[in-house]
């Protein structure tokens, strides 16, 4: 199953284990109904920050909504498969984080130098 699917699948289901509409789940995730619903159909694809939200909205760990339940793989090999897409998405969160605050620190060098020598 592609990567894809198996999110939008995953999604649906920790929504409706959660009792949420797609649009109580799009208010828990401060975004629109129908983004949630261009998700879910696959039209969509969410950010990791978005995806960080919905996984924290439906109480779940992000890594949680690639998982498949369907494969015939081992148990092992399905939480080394966890490990891996964690480690990626933690990556990738975490680029985007020094990006971002790289990007702070060069556009407002001179208030970035006031607040450090406070």
């Amino acid at each position: 199953m592609d990567l894809s699917r198996l999110f939008t699948r995953n999604l649906k289901k920790w929504r409706k284990v959660c009792g949420l509409s797609q649009k109580k789940l799009a208010e828990k995730c401060g975004t629109g109904y129908s983004y949630i619903r261009q998700i879910e159909s696959g039209v969509g694809c969410p950010s990791f920050a978005m995806l960080a939200k919905i996984a924290q909205a439906l109480e779940v760990e992000p890594y949680q909504l690639f998982y498949d339940e369907t494969s015939t793989l081992s148990r092992s090999t399905h939480e080394n498969y966890l490990e891996s897409v964690r480690d990626k998405l933690v990556e990738e969160v975490s680029c985007s984080i020094g990006a971002a605050f790289d990007e702070l620190k060069a556009g407002g060098s001179q208030l970035w130098s006031e607040e450090s020598e406070r």
